[in-house]
C-alpha cells in the first residue's frame, strides 16, 4: 500500500466513522436505542481501522480489528489500554443489541455507550491528527 493510498483509506474510514457517530446521535434522539448502539460500535470500528491502516494493516474481520489494535497500538503504549476495552465493550453491546431479542436498552444505557464511542473516536482522531494522517 502506498502512502497516498493509505492516506486515502484512512480518510475514508474517518469519514465513515463520523457518519456513523452522527447516525448514532440521530437514532438516540429518535429513541431507536438498539440501532443507535450498533452505529456507535461501527463508528469506533471505522476509527480503529483508520488507525490500523497507518501501519498498513487492513484486518478483514471484526475480531481482527480488536486483536490488531491491541498488538500494534495498545501493547507498545501508543494508545491507552482503555480504548481497546472500549472497543470490546461496544462490540459486545452491539452483538446484544442486534442479536438478542430480549436485550433491553434504555435511553440512559444507549447514551452511555454512545459516550464511550465518542471518547474512543476522539482519542483516535487526536492520534491521527497528531501524527499527520488527517
Amino acid at each position: 500500500m502506498t502512502d497516498e493510498n493509505a492516506r486515502t483509506n484512512v480518510a475514508a474510514e474517518v469519514a465513515r466513522g463520523q457518519e456513523a457517530l452522527r447516525a448514532a446521535e440521530a437514532l438516540l434522539a429518535l429513541a431507536l436505542f438498539h440501532d443507535a448502539l450498533s452505529r456507535a460500535y461501527y463508528a469506533a470500528s471505522h476509527y480503529a481501522r483508520a488507525l490500523l491502516l497507518t501501519e498498513g494493516i487492513d484486518p478483514k474481520s471484526r475480531t481482527g480489528v480488536g486483536r490488531m489494535l491491541g498488538m500494534h497500538f495498545v501493547v507498545p503504549g501508543r494508545i491507552a489500554a482503555e480504548r481497546a476495552k472500549d472497543l470490546a465493550r461496544l462490540e459486545q453491546f452491539r452483538n446484544e443489541a442486534d442479536y438478542n431479542r430480549f436485550f433491553v436498552l434504555t435511553h440512559e444505557g444507549a447514551a452511555e455507550e454512545l459516550a464511550v464511542a465518542v471518547r474512543f473516536c476522539d482519542e483516535l482522531r487526536r492520534w491521527l491528527t497528531t501524527h499527520g494522517w488527517i
